[in-house]
């Protein structure tokens, strides 16, 4: 387990984050190390955040989480695609989300931040975002980029591979989130598969289970 990875949080004592990595546990086991209820979503690579009130546990048709309810864990989960976690300092509001190429085209993000906004009215501007380890551009390759991703822009093409990063940097931009409240860890899955499970480089360890996980409470302070 890898505690406080983003340094951009050292300032809010409540938010509390960590990384589970190379290893198979369940939601149950990172909510014990974690102290907290764990919630997650299916992830289905589409663009609905679940907003999280009451005792539910898991939601199976989202790929993003908020909730304002102190000591709860929310879970993502991924083996290349990108995590981020999200909070909003003066609602107390914290999410993640789950964002592979699929969740770019369909707009994951942005959909992930009007929920905040009509359920909290919490502007983009405001809100604190960390970005876990994912594939670098290199490892991005496509087979025909155009088709595959029709509504990104060509810029962030290079050949058959594509800047997934950079697009999901854009995307929080447009939304409206500060430069200066965004930390990427540069970390990328595949060249690093020793320390993280890749999809692209690894794909039997991972159909057999082998997912990081990203896991966030607030705490009451």
């Amino acid at each position: 387990m890898i505690v406080n990875p983003f340094r951009l949080f050292d300032p809010f004592p409540e938010v509390q984050v960590a990384f589970f990595t190379k290893s198979q546990v369940s939601d149950a086991e990172v909510g014990k190390e974690m102290k907290a209820r764990a919630v997650s979503a299916a992830q289905i690579h589409g663009d609905t955040t679940a907003i999280v009130r009451g005792n539910e546990s898991d939601f199976s048709d989202a790929d993003a989480l908020a909730t304002g309810e102190p000591d709860l864990c929310l879970v993502t989960r991924w083996a290349d695609c990108q995590n981020f976690v999200v909070f909003a300092p003066k609602q107390k509001v914290i999410g993640v989300i789950h964002a592979g190429w699929r969740g770019l085209v369909k707009g994951v993000i942005p959909e992930h931040f009007k929920s905040l906004q009509k359920e909290w009215g919490i502007e983009a501007a405001d809100v604190f975002v960390g970005a876990g380890p994912s594939l670098c551009q290199q490892c991005a390759e496509f087979t025909d980029p155009e088709k595959e991703l029709p509504s990104i822009d060509r810029r962030f093409f290079a050949g058959r591979n594509v800047d997934l990063r950079g697009i999901a940097d854009d995307q929080l931009k447009q939304a409206g989130v500060s430069t200066d409240h965004l930390e990427r860890i540069v970390d990328c899955t595949r060249c690093q598969s020793d320390q993280y499970w890749s999809y692209r480089a690894n794909p039997e360890e991972v159909k057999n289970g082998g997912k990081n996980l990203m896991a966030v409470v607030l705490r009451r302070m």
